[in-house]
């Protein structure tokens, strides 16, 4: 009859399958957390037809016909702009914006309310579009946010945009081209009230069609994220001119 061999040292052995244990179990829930994180980030990308996670948007109530878009973060829910008339849902699908190399998938994003404070949801991968902001054709301002930081910082070279530049947005099938006005830097945290309600103003309904793009800045230091990068852009058609040089070029 054959004898079983017992361990030298039990406690020992035991001790030592259960490291081994969890260092298998920490490798693959690392290498899975990796895994996802480069399929988002491929996913995001303007030309990949792989589908994209979207973030839970919040709904308002059927009795609500509008959408009343909450300001910049650490403002109240009753701090509010003037209510916006557009289209249900977003259409816009992808942006690109040449010159800085950005190529993005565009989803609908909304928001929250945190202790009766309003922050919008930021798209984890790809560009934000707020929800009840206008869409491409539409006579009022198209606002587009997304990370300046994180594993994809979409926005990290929004800072280096300049009027003049070409935006190019994807919405039902279309095309729509537009020109870069303006680059502003606004300060966000420990400002006056009054400062943070002027920044939230660029999310404001517009008479005619605007693009605004929004992130934060700086993406790292002290003072990370403490203030707002701004982009204000117009149709290229209402563009007052076209700057020398420039290469207005459908891509």
């Amino acid at each position: 009859m054959m004898k079983t061999t017992q361990p030298a040292h039990p406690i020992a052995w035991t001790l030592g399958n259960l490291l081994l244990f969890c260092g298998m179990y920490l490798l693959l829930y690392v290498g899975g957390m990796y895994a996802d994180d480069f399929y988002n980030r491929l996913a995001a990308r303007g030309d990949s037809t792989l589908p994209i996670a979207a973030p839970i948007i919040a709904t308002p109530e059927p009795a609500i016909t509008t959408f009343q878009a909450p300001t910049l973060n650490q403002q109240t829910a009753s701090d509010q702009p003037p209510t916006l008339v557009t289209s249900d849902h977003s259409t816009i699908s992808r942006i690109q914006i040449p010159r800085i190399e950005v190529d993005q998938k565009v989803i609908e994003v909304g928001w929250e309310l945190q202790d009766d404070v309003a922050t919008w949801q930021v798209a984890k991968y790809a560009v934000g579009h707020h929800q009840g902001s206008a869409n491409p054709g539409e006579p009022s301002n198209i606002v587009l946010a997304g990370h300046v930081g994180g594993s994809a910082p979409v926005f990290d070279r929004l800072i280096e945009t300049q009027p003049g530049d070409q935006i190019v947005l994807y919405s039902n099938g279309q095309q729509y081209l537009y020109v870069v006005q303006s680059n502003e830097r606004v300060q966000e945290v420990g400002v006056s009230e009054e400062q943070r309600l002027t920044n939230a103003a660029y999310m404001n309904p517009t008479s005619t069609e605007t693009i605004t793009l929004i992130t934060c800045w700086p993406p790292a230091g002290p003072n990370a994220f403490d203030q707002r990068i701004i982009v204000r852009a117009v149709p290229y058609t209402i563009a007052t001119e076209q700057p020398a040089g420039s290469n207005w070029q459908m891509r």
